[in-house]
């Protein structure tokens, strides 16, 4: 299966550009961004918005890219109507990334990696991921690595927080969720973080990118 991914570093942003260009698309899909007060928070979404029209216009142009058939289902997973183009998105202080397929639905989830205490997230987590972590040489990378292949798969999925997390085991790279499979692909980028992508079949062609605003 194929993937497309693009990614931006927030610090490396023109944010008068970004703010330019992201002022130009359509209402619907600014007012929601703008209603953001952190500013870190509010420029991620604008550049995940952005990396995803750049992403789909560049590899699939046969599309008619427009923002006029940008919907969401009853579980707020969106999608462009009338186009087999499937995406997800992420983003924290430090960088935007979006990924797109064509015809499969895929996730992705990404996190700063941060020195925390996983037991403290032990209620969110399945049993076989505490055992997991605890026989682990580096818990707190076990613990990023579970959470955003669980991430990843719960947003291709399209169950988002609908799920119990501690019903889901993700310490493997195989995920299953209500008797689907996802197979999880981490994607390695620079600086301290840790991301995956979630799709229900093996991503043998991965296609990343840097983007800049």
């Amino acid at each position: 299966m194929e993937v497309w991914a693009g990614y931006s570093f927030l610090h490396q942003t023109d944010e008068q550009q970004l703010e330019k260009q992201f002022a130009r698309l359509p209402a619907h899909i600014t007012e929601p961004v703008y209603r953001y007060k952190i500013p870190v928070d509010r420029t991620g979404r604008m550049i995940s918005r952005m990396l995803l029209e750049t992403l789909i216009k560049k590899y699939f142009p046969y599309q008619g890219f427009s923002w006029d058939d940008y919907r969401k289902e009853a579980s707020s997973k969106p999608y462009f109507e009338g186009s087999d183009i499937r995406f997800s998105s992420a983003h924290h202080e430090e960088m935007s990334i979006v990924c797109i397929t064509a015809g499969k639905t895929c996730g992705i989830d990404s996190e700063v990696l941060k020195p925390i205490d996983p037991y403290l997230y032990s209620d969110f987590l399945h049993a076989e991921e505490k055992g997991f972590i605890t026989g682990r040489k580096d818990p707190v990378q076990s613990f990023y690595d579970i959470w955003t292949r669980k991430e990843a798969v719960l947003k291709a999925s399209g169950l988002g927080i609908r799920c119990e997390l501690n019903s889901i085991d993700a310490h493997a790279d195989t995920v299953t969720v209500n008797n689907h499979s996802y197979y999880t692909k981490p994607v390695f980028l620079p600086g301290k973080m840790v991301t995956h992508i979630a799709a229900p079949e093996i991503i043998d062609q991965l296609y990343l990118e840097e983007i800049r605003f």
